[in-house]
């Protein structure tokens, strides 16, 4: 590691261990020097994401494979997707028969109800718009479209989006080290 790294990793050990004696030296009666003392770790932090990011990107251009390992280090570079202009109905039309036919209610002729009254099955359908309707038309999770084997990439424009990378540390099993992720 370079010195600044270095340094930064010392400067943060060493404000681990001493943030309670330096909380404890404050003395102001209003506490505004608590204040000044926390105002002063979120700005460093505020930076030190920015700089984090410019090393993302920096990690995404020069890495050669989306995944790789080191004897140390496990690397995998992701680009993700920005997705817009959804189309709600279609995605959420679709999720609806998805769920029933999951629940095997597809081609259901009636819904039995705690009274022993006998619906038409399309109940559930307009129960599940209605939830809909009432949560807004928020973009859904990719995961659970996913999950129910559609793609979101049929309801939105979808383009390539930012590169990040995943950086986790391998168990060092000579120091009984934990994987560590980054």
């Amino acid at each position: 590691m370079g010195d600044a790294l270095s340094n930064l990793t010392d400067a943060v050990t060493d404000l681990d261990a001493t943030l309670d004696a330096l909380v404890e030296s404050c003395t102001d009666p209003a506490g505004t020097d608590v204040a000044e003392l926390l105002h002063v770790i979120r700005t460093e932090r505020t930076r030190l994401q920015a700089l984090e990011v410019q090393a993302e990107e920096a990690a995404a251009k020069a890495l050669l494979d989306d995944m790789t390992t080191t004897p140390t280090l496990r690397i995998e570079r992701h680009r993700t997707a920005d997705r817009k202009a959804w189309d709600h109905a279609e995605w959420q039309r679709d999720v609806r028969a998805k769920l029933l036919q999951a629940h095997g209610l597809k081609g259901a002729q009636g819904v039995l109800t705690a009274d022993g009254e006998v619906l038409d099955a399309s109940v559930l359908y307009d129960l599940m718009a209605e939830v809909e309707a009432a949560h807004g038309s928020a973009a859904p999770k990719v995961t659970a479209l996913r999950a129910l084997g559609l793609d979101a990439r049929d309801y939105c424009e979808s383009s390539p989006g930012r590169w990040t990378v995943r950086v986790t540390r391998m168990a060092d099993e000579t120091e009984g080290g934990q994987p560590d992720a980054g």
